[in-house]
């Protein structure tokens, strides 16, 4: 069957219930693409949950909303990741006195000896260790014409540096390397980060870099993030519980994109980005909420934002003025 035009994609829609017509909702159908814009956002969470749309400036509304909100993101993310990079490569350098990656795999990726010899747990920490020396092989070979201090020391007869690798890792390669990380120098992470001690800080950080890594992706690959559809497994509920005692917010599940603001702001926090970079997170996230509100049906907004959405926020905003 030959792809059909933007016409004959407006006639379906309009088949479908959803009215649409006109130069200008052409274009914007152009614009947003008819799989991304209207088969992405006809449902929340899964396809077994049809929105009430019948009018193409609704799925308009949620595109925009959509955009918006990684917008907001974006920038947030990147101060996270390459601060937790840091962090992480501060205590490894310190630990294992080299910038070598063979000295590090050494002396530092042993997460494997926390568990006893022969249990399953042993085995798979010890098979994740493997996992990561080929995923340092692969990157550096992935690399090594692309990043121009790779081709430096390649050139130089050089071992390439832990700071250079990681320059290059993604979210999840660097989650892959933090998990191999004995567990002291996790614990010196965690600490010079200031997460509290009365939780396991160490494997919820895990939790909390994976969580990341599937929202990061999600906006780098433009892919709707207002339902979290972008999860790509559970998260711990004790992040939750770590978010609770913290922030003083009950019922962070990461069931919807209001919980991951609480997260990147409670994270913002540990860094110490100043409080009016914060404020300016939640009230731009109010700020989007509050003109959707306005241009969606209820039903269409209240399927995406929570009730308890608005006293979240406001425990939020409380939140950051204490800190």
């Amino acid at each position: 069957m030959p792809p059909k035009s933007t016409n004959s994609l407006m006639k379906h829609l309009r088949e479908q219930g959803i009215s649409i017509g006109g130069s200008g909702q052409k274009r914007k159908l152009k614009n947003i693409g008819y799989y991304h814009g209207y088969k992405g956002f006809r449902f929340v969470g899964d396809s077994s949950k049809r929105l009430p749309i019948d009018d193409f400036d609704q799925i308009a509304s949620l595109h925009a909303m959509d955009m918006q909100i990684k917008t907001l993101f974006y920038p947030h993310i990147m101060t996270i990741e390459t601060a937790l990079k840091n962090y992480t490569l501060e205590a490894v350098l310190s630990h294992a006195k080299s910038e070598d990656f063979d000295d590090i795999y050494r002396s530092c990726l042993t997460a494997y000896r926390g568990y006893r010899p022969g249990t399953d747990d042993y085995k798979k920490s010890w098979a994740n260790r493997l996992r990561l020396r080929q995923t340092v092989d692969g990157l550096i070979s992935r690399e090594q014409d692309k990043k121009p201090f790779f081709k430096h020391f390649r050139d130089q007869g050089r071992a390439i540096p832990i700071w250079a690798i990681f320059e290059a890792m993604t979210l999840g390669e660097f989650g892959n390397f933090y998990a191999c990380l004995d567990r002291p120098i996790k614990s010196s992470i965690v600490a010079d980060l200031g997460m509290p001690s009365q939780f396991d800080s160490e494997a919820l950080l895990l939790s909390i870099i994976f969580s990341l890594k599937d929202l990061r992706n999600a906006i780098a690959h433009n892919a709707i993030v207002s339902d979290v559809r972008f999860k790509t497994g559970g998260i711990s509920k004790n992040v939750g519980k770590l978010l609770k005692s913290e922030t003083g917010i009950d019922s962070v599940n990461f069931s919807d994109i209001t919980d991951y603001v609480i997260l990147v702001v409670y994270l913002l926090g540990l860094l110490r980005i100043p409080k009016t970079d914060r404020k300016r997170l939640v009230s731009g996230y109010e700020g989007i909420l509050l003109r959707y509100k306005k241009e969606l049906p209820r039903d269409i907004y209240g399927s995406i934002v929570r009730t308890e959405t608005q006293n979240k926020l406001k425990l939020l905003k409380k939140h950051v003025t204490k800190s």
